[in-house]
């Protein structure tokens, strides 16, 4: 696939940033309404659409590019989509005037303008799992494994010492583990996403060589009180998890906007609007993949 920019779609969008230039409209001067001694143009309006909705709708046409580039609409998403209409349509008596109160002219518009995109979403965002797996594996670190909470590292050495026997985690946990723990032996999804055990222990399973009990105790604060933790891998090869990954990952909001700067570096966005581009230099840099400077300078 030729790596070219993707913003041709939306093109009205686009002059050189660097010079500070801003883009304009055919028919900027056509007149499209007069109160009283005012006449407002074509250009009033893009002036006034661009300040208020130009950069979240520079974006919106940015994913529908990516859309048509990476993920097809299908005959499974068309009945799905249709199938989210009737379900609207058997639960709301206005659903029609619902939708069109919103601007759109018919159920299908709504479901080609909406609901598909929605859809081809979801399947970019899966998609991105598996292009884009090694990023996801050096951000997440992702690995499968079975822990047991413990209430002090006493406890836990009593618990190691049981793993290193071959005795069962679950087993092992309904001795040692702390009343009401979160971890009790049986296989967990672990990501870096958990913020109540250690960073070294999840870098600890990502990294191990093979599958069995890490030769380790942890330690980390929940709730005001420091518990200790043992654990065994099961497995921290990718191909393995991916899916569960992606289940588990994929409605995150960090993980979405990871998808987009993937797709967004992979074809090659600029922006060449100075308004837009300040506003996202504002809000959102890291979208600005042809400044990787900005993003950093944020962080």
């Amino acid at each position: 696939m030729k790596k070219t920019p993707i913003l041709l779609v939306c093109a009205a969008m686009m002059l050189s940033a660097c010079s500070g230039a801003t883009a304009t409209i055919k028919d900027k001067d056509e007149a499209i309404m007069t109160i009283g001694n005012t006449t407002y143009t074509k250009g009033d309006e893009y002036d006034l659409l661009k300040i208020s909705t130009g950069t979240d709708l520079t974006m919106e046409l940015v994913k529908q590019a990516i859309y048509k580039q990476e993920v097809k609409v299908t005959d499974e998403m068309k009945e799905k989509a249709q199938e989210q209409i009737d379900n609207y349509k058997g639960n709301m008596s206005d659903f029609e005037s619902q939708i069109k109160s919103l601007g759109y002219t018919s159920t299908k518009q709504y479901m080609n303008k909406v609901l598909i995109p929605s859809l081809q979403a979801s399947e970019l965002t899966e998609k991105y799992f598996a292009d884009a797996k090694k990023d996801v594996q050096n951000t997440y670190k992702p690995s499968k494994a079975r822990i047991i909470q413990c209430e002090n590292k006493a406890t836990a050495k009593k618990a190691l010492k049981a793993l290193k026997d071959g005795t069962d985690p679950e087993e092992v946990a309904s001795q040692y583990m702390v009343d009401s723990a979160t971890y009790s032996g049986k296989e967990t999804l672990i990501t870096t996403k958990k913020t109540d055990i250690s960073t070294r222990m999840i870098n600890k399973l990502y990294k191990a060589k093979k599958a069995g009990v890490i030769d380790e105790i942890f330690t980390n604060e929940s709730s005001g009180t420091t518990y200790a933790y043992v654990a065994v891998l099961v497995t921290n090869t990718y191909k393995d998890i991916k899916d569960e990954v992606y289940t588990t990952l994929s409605s995150d909001d960090d993980v979405k906007k990871a998808c987009l700067v993937y797709y967004l570096k992979k074809y090659n966005f600029e922006v060449h609007d100075q308004d837009v581009f300040d506003n996202l230099k504002a809000n959102n840099p890291e979208y600005l993949v042809s400044r990787p400077d900005l993003a950093k300078s944020k962080d």
